[in-house]
Order: structure tokens, then sequence, then C-alpha cells
């Protein structure tokens, strides 16, 4: 009696809660493989898990707004889970600014929905939004003092042989390099640098650069030089 009281309760909260595993498991499986870049897929992937986690209260709200959640989550994730890019793929400083406070508005108008309070989702939140300007913040710092990350180059295309260089830094910033070995190795990195987005002229006709982000937006430059007929050399930053 007591196995039977105790097993088809948990049966009855998995089925009503199935929709947050759902959603919470689609979220977490796109965050895992975009995690070379870990502040973009930990700001995407919060304020699914502070909803669903949090805030939700009924399940047809709860479905809905986590559903939208998930496609802002997809929108940030799946180009960087694919290798693609372009001005339509919000930037790292959208994703730690504007992405919190869109979240918070759809999560505020999901608690009126549902007439329900969710005190500890509204503080995780509100520290997700103070957590996104700061390392807003700091990005742009590591940025006026030269960093330059993966950036879409790095690691470059499967099926080369690629060992990074040392970078060179200048008053203009930090370059990384990198050389990658392999049959038409010039070819297939500058077509992987063309999918990419590289495709806007540079500061020199050796340049070509990308434009990434829609409104708070920055500039990633590379170039790809010959060493040999198998192996070049590439170099980047923004």
């Amino acid at each position: 009696m007591s196995d039977e009281s105790t097993v088809v309760p948990f049966h009855e909260r998995l089925s009503r809660n199935l929709w947050r595993v759902l959603l919470i498991a689609v979220t977490v499986a796109m965050a895992v493989f975009a995690w070379h870049d870990p502040v973009v897929a930990v700001f995407a992937a919060a304020p699914v898990l502070i909803w669903c986690l949090g805030m939700a209260r009924t399940e047809q709200t709860g479905l809905v707004c986590g559903l939208i959640l998930v496609v802002f989550a997809a929108w940030i994730l799946l180009p960087r889970d694919l290798g693609l890019s372009g001005r339509w793929v919000p930037s790292v400083y959208e994703v730690c600014v504007i992405l919190p406070i869109i979240s918070a508005l759809i999560c505020a108008m999901g608690l009126r929905a549902q007439r329900s309070g969710g005190c500890a989702g509204a503080i995780g939140l509100s520290a997700l939004i103070l957590a996104g300007f700061v390392t807003a913040g700091f990005t742009v710092l590591d940025d006026a003092e030269g960093y330059t990350g993966a950036e879409g180059v790095w690691p470059g295309p499967s099926g080369l042989q690629v060992v990074e260089l040392d970078s060179s830094c200048g008053s203009g910033g930090c370059t990384r390099s990198m050389e990658a070995t392999g049959d038409r190795a010039a070819e297939r990195m500058r077509d992987y640098l063309d999918a990419r987005g590289f495709t806007t002229p540079g500061y020199s006709k050796e340049w070509t650069c990308r434009i990434d982000g829609l409104l708070l937006t920055y500039k990633v430059c590379a170039t790809v030089k010959e060493v040999t007929p198998t192996a070049v050399q590439v170099s980047w930053s923004n």
C-alpha cells in the first residue's frame, strides 16, 4: 500500500511536468553543443531554466512562455552549433545585454497571465540582467585591451591539421594566428571563412571581414596566407 501511494504521485507529477523536462532538455542540449562559446551558452540557456524551474505555475502559460524562450535560445545557439554566422545572428553583447531584458519582459507577461508570483524566478532574472551588463562590460574591456576570441575562425575546417601560433599585439590590439595543413589547405580555408560570413572587404586587399550582431555590432577580420601548396597561415582580429 505504501509503495503504491508513493509511485502513483511520482508518475502524476512527471506527467504534469513533462513539458518542463522537454524544454529544459532541448535547451541544455543546444547549450552543450555551443559550449566553445561558454558566455553565450550560459546566457542563452539561463532564461529557460529560470522560467521552467522557478516561475512557471500553470501548464498552459508555462508551456507557451517556455516555448518562446526556447525559440530565442535556438536563434542564438543553433547558428553557433552549426557553424553559421551573419548579421541575423546576435552578437555576444546582445546576448549579454538585450536577451536578459527581453526574457524578463516575456516572463513578466507570463506571470501576469497565470496570476501567480515567482519571487525566486524574479530574483534569478534580475541577477541575470545584472550579470549580463557586468559580463558585457568585461567583454568590452577585453576587446579594448586587444583580446581576440575564436570568432568563427578557430579551430578551422575539419580535415585540416591546425596548430595555433603565438599572438602578436600592437597599438591596435592583438592578432591571433594558426597554421593549417592538408590537401587544398588554402582553398578549403577560404571556403570555410566565406561560409562563416567573411565576405566584406577589409582594410587591405588581403583581409576579409564580417560584421557580428544586429544592433550591438562589431567587426572581425581575417587573412589567409599560403605558405606552401598544403599549408596556410591564418590570422584574425577584431
